[in-house]
């Protein structure tokens, strides 16, 4: 009987032991992420500050950055700045449009919601015929895990120059829209009000 009870107590202890070793699926989960998030934040943290808070004092600003690759830099480099021109256009279109609401709000409107969609089709437009060739690569790092980042950078003054040249298209759409003639004069005001701001903001 002895030997059957001491057999039992060390079959039960290892029961025991052999649960307190397991991790349930959902603990694992949860440990995976714990370390994941770790991970993303000590790699914040390495991050140069032109990274994390990109600057330029006479221009418009963005980072790009193309995820390791065996190919290497080659690739890596042009898909960084393809990213970082993007979000310039981006930007840019973001300015705009902000300028052309502001623009909007002096002019007294009929239909606006019209005028609006034109304004925005047209930016849309302008934004993509815009090159984009003055930019500029002002920082450029790998980091330990290959990832690159490049930072672009133009000057307000090219911007600028590239939307006034780019008047036309905002007329021409006015002009061949249906818009009451009314409507297109107040465009046509908009347009100036617009171009006005824009050189603030710009």
């Amino acid at each position: 009987m002895k030997i059957l009870s001491t057999v039992s107590v060390i079959t039960a202890s290892l029961l025991i032991f052999s649960g307190c070793g397991e991790v349930s699926p959902q603990v694992a989960k949860q440990k995976f992420e714990m370390s994941e998030k770790s991970k993303n934040i000590q790699s914040i943290k390495n991050l140069p500050q032109w990274v994390i808070n990109p600057q330029s004092k006479d221009g418009i600003t963005a980072v790009g950055m193309s995820a390791y690759s065996r190919h290497g830099i080659r690739v890596m480099k042009p898909q960084a700045e393809m990213d970082a021109r993007a979000k310039l256009a981006s930007q840019i279109e973001t300015i705009v449009s902000r300028s052309q609401k502001q623009a909007m709000r002096l002019v007294q409107i009929a239909d606006t919601d019209d005028m609006e969609n034109l304004f925005s089709q047209s930016t849309k437009e302008v934004i993509k015929q815009i090159p984009l060739s003055g930019a500029v690569v002002v920082n450029q790092t790998i980091m330990d895990n290959g990832d690159y980042y490049v930072q672009m950078t133009i000057k307000k003054r090219e911007v600028l120059k590239e939307l006034d040249n780019q008047q036309e298209v905002y007329k021409k759409n006015l002009e061949n829209s249906k818009l009451s003639h009314e409507n297109i004069e107040n465009g046509m005001k908009v347009l100036d009000n617009m171009m006005k701001k824009l050189e603030e903001d710009i």
